[in-house]
C-alpha cells in the first residue's frame, strides 16, 4: 500500500538523499516528529529532529490552513537565534509533504517531568525554569513585528540535561499586527490560553504572560487551572499546594489576572518578579540582562536542490534597555550601578560555592569549589582528584574518580563518573551520561558520605 500523508515515514527512509529516518518520536494532531540522521558529503553525520506536516480525514483544519500554519512556524523560527530556541536547518517539500529540520533537543518536557514526579514540582526547580522562559519570551516579543508564542504549556517546554529550557512547537505562534482588533484564528490550549485568546481581542505579549503563569500553576499544583472561559471559582495556588511561598503564589496570580491591564505588562516584568522571590544567594546567578547571551548566527544549509533557511535574513535582535537586579532586595537597577537604588547595598558580588562534609561527630569539613570543574574521589598513584574523600571513606565506597562538579553560565551541576556505588542528589541517583543541575542546599551523597552544596554571595 502506498504511503499517504497520514502514514508515518518508515525507518530507513531518506529525504533529499541525506536525511535518514531513525524512528518516530511523536505523532498525532497536525504533525509527525522523527529522529533523523543527516549524512553529509564530508562523510560526517548529525542528529536532527524532523517535523512533517500531517493531514488526514479526521483533522479539523483544512489543508490550506494547516499548510499556512506549518509554513508560518518555519518562517518564524528561521529568523530567530536564541539559546532557548531550537535552531532550524532546512524547510522543504518532497513527494507532496512538507518538512522542517530542526535541532534535536535532548531532555524531557515539563509534562513528562511532572508525570514522573507523581505530584507537584518544587518551587526551587520551577522558578529558575521560568526565569529562562520569560527571557526567551521577552526576546520573541522584542522582535519587529513581535512574535507571540500563544501556546505555552508543559508539553511545549523542554528541559535539557544541563537545566536549560527550550521552547518547542511554534505551530500557532504569530506576529503581532498593529491596529488589528482580534486574531484571525483563535487557537491555544484551553487551560493555559488567556481570555483574549478566544477571539474577542488580538493576543499580545500579555497573553504569553498569562500562559506562563498558568503553566507554573499546573506544575506547582499538579493540576491545570480552569480554562479562562469556564465559569466557576478559581482556586488559589496556595490552597492547592501549601508548600508554595506566598511571594510566588502572588506573582502567579497577577500573571493570570483576567484583565490584561492587571497582569505584568511584559515578560521582563514577570521575570524580575520571579527573581525577587528567590533567596539572595539564588539571585546572584540571574544578575545581568533580561536575555541570556545570544548564540552565534546559524549557518544555513547551502546545498542545491531544496529550499533552506538562507532565503530569510535573520531578524535583528531588538530588546529594551536591560536591568540588573539587586541580590539583596531584588529591585531593578541600571546597568553598571555600584549600589542598589532601593536598599543602598553594594552590587558587586562574587558567588562562593562550597561543599560541606559532616563526618561523624567531628567539625564540618568545608571544600571550596573555585574551578569550573572539580573532580571528587579518593587519591591514588594513577588518578588525581581535586577533593580527596579517601580519609573519610575507610571501607572504599568512594571511587578513585567518583563525580565531577561543574560550573557553566551561572549554573552548578554534578555528573557521576561511572562510579561503582553511584552519586545521589537529594536521594535521587545521578545518571552518568549527563550533568544534573545543583541548587543551593542540595545534599550530595558520594558513596556513604553526605555533603551539602552551597552558593552564597561574597559581599
Amino acid at each position: 500500500m502506498s504511503a499517504t500523508s497520514s502514514d508515518p515515514l518508515a525507518p530507513g527512509t531518506r529525504l533529499k538523499g541525506r536525511y535518514e529516518v531513525i524512528d518516530l518520536i511523536k505523532g498525532g494532531g497536525m504533525s509527525w516528529i522523527y529522529r533523523v540522521r543527516e549524512h553529509r558529503q564530508d562523510a560526517t553525520t548529525q542528529l536532527w529532529a524532523l517535523k512533517e506536516l500531517r493531514i488526514d480525514a479526521e483533522d479539523t483544519h483544512t489543508l490550506a490552513e494547516a499548510e499556512q500554519l506549518f509554513a508560518q512556524e518555519a518562517h518564524i523560527l528561521v529568523r530567530l537565534s536564541h539559546p532557548n530556541l531550537p535552531r532550524v536547518a532546512a524547510f522543504f517539500s518532497e513527494n507532496g509533504r512538507s518538512y522542517l529540520v530542526m535541532e534535536f533537543v535532548h531532555g524531557h518536557t515539563l509534562q513528562e517531568i511532572l508525570g514522573r514526579a507523581g505530584g507537584p514540582l518544587p518551587e526551587r526547580e520551577v522558578t529558575p525554569w521560568f526565569i529562562q522562559v520569560c527571557a526567551v519570551l521577552q526576546y520573541l516579543h522584542a522582535q519587529r513585528p513581535a512574535v507571540i508564542f500563544r501556546d505555552l504549556k508543559p508539553s511545549n517546554v523542554m528541559v535539557t540535561p544541563s537545566g536549560d529550557i527550550k521552547l518547542i512547537d511554534f505551530g500557532i505562534a504569530r506576529t503581532y499586527k498593529v491596529g488589528k482588533l482580534r486574531d484571525t484564528i483563535s487557537m491555544g490550549s484551553e487551560n493555559y490560553a488567556a481570555p483574549e485568546q478566544w477571539g474577542q481581542e488580538q493576543t499580545d505579549a500579555r497573553s504569553d504572560v498569562y500562559a506562563a503563569g498558568a503553566t507554573m500553576y499546573h506544575l506547582l499544583a499538579n493540576e491545570a487551572p480552569l480554562p479562562a472561559f469556564v465559569p466557576g471559582e478559581r482556586i488559589p495556588l496556595e490552597r492547592r499546594n501549601a508548600a508554595v511561598s506566598a511571594r510566588l503564589a502572588e506573582v502567579i496570580a497577577r500573571a493570570m489576572a483576567p484583565e490584561r491591564a492587571d497582569r505584568y505588562q511584559s515578560a521582563e516584568e514577570l521575570r524580575a518578579a520571579l527573581i525577587r522571590t528567590l533567596a539572595p544567594w539564588e539571585r546572584v546567578r540571574w544578575l545581568g540582562t533580561g536575555t541570556r547571551t545570544q548564540s552565534a548566527p546559524r549557518q544555513p544549509d547551502t546545498s542545491p536542490g531544496y529550499a533552506t533557511a538562507e532565503a530569510v535574513a535573520p531578524a535583528p535582535m531588538v530588546s529594551p534597555q536591560p536591568s540588573v537586579y539587586c541580590i539583596h532586595c531584588g529591585a531593578a537597577n541600571r546597568q553598571g550601578a555600584r549600589y542598589c537604588a532601593s536598599c543602598g547595598r553594594p552590587q558587586t558580588a562574587r558567588l562562593r560555592r562550597t561543599l560541606t562534609l559532616q563526618y561523624a561527630s567531628s567539625a564540618p569539613v568545608r571544600y571550596s569549589l573555585e574551578h569550573n570543574n572539580t573532580v571528587i574521589g579518593r587519591r591514588s598513584p594513577s588518578r588525581s582528584v581535586d577533593i580527596d574523600l579517601g580519609p573519610y571513606d575507610p571501607q572504599g565506597y568512594v571511587s578513585r574518580q567518583h563525580a565531577q562538579i561543574g560550573w557553566h553560565q551561572g549554573q552548578g551541576s554534578i555528573q557521576d563518573l561511572k562510579s561503582s556505588n553511584g552519586t545521589f542528589v537529594n536521594g535521587r541517583r545521578v545518571p552518568a551520561d549527563h550533568a544534573t543541575p545543583l541548587r543551593h542546599g542540595d545534599v550530595v551523597r558520594i558513596g556513604t558520605l553526605e555533603l551539602r552544596y552551597s552558593e552564597e554571595p561574597e559581599v
